[in-house]
């Protein structure tokens, strides 16, 4: 996975699949139910700004945070902003 401009290049396996919402009252303009995936980091390859994962931490992928690109062990790319 490559997020914000190819900063952060972590590997990891997906943990937990999830649905959601932005924060708002259903009645709300703007209220956004969506999917979360829940990221094991399983290796940091790049992590200049130092952002905040770990190790066998967890991170959030969703449409609220998108990565750039997701390919799988193949090379296969399955996600490209």
């Amino acid at each position: 996975m490559e997020s914000d401009n190819s900063q952060l290049v972590l590997y990891g396996k997906i943990d937990t699949i999830y649905e959601t919402n932005n924060g708002l009252e259903e009645e709300d303009d703007g209220y956004k139910e969506f999917y979360v995936c829940a990221l094991r980091v399983e290796n940091i390859f790049n992590n200049p700004k130092d952002k905040e994962c770990h190790f066998g931490g967890l991170i959030e992928i969703s449409m609220e945070n998108e990565p750039i690109l997701i390919a799988l062990d193949d090379g296969s790319i399955i996600w490209r902003k």
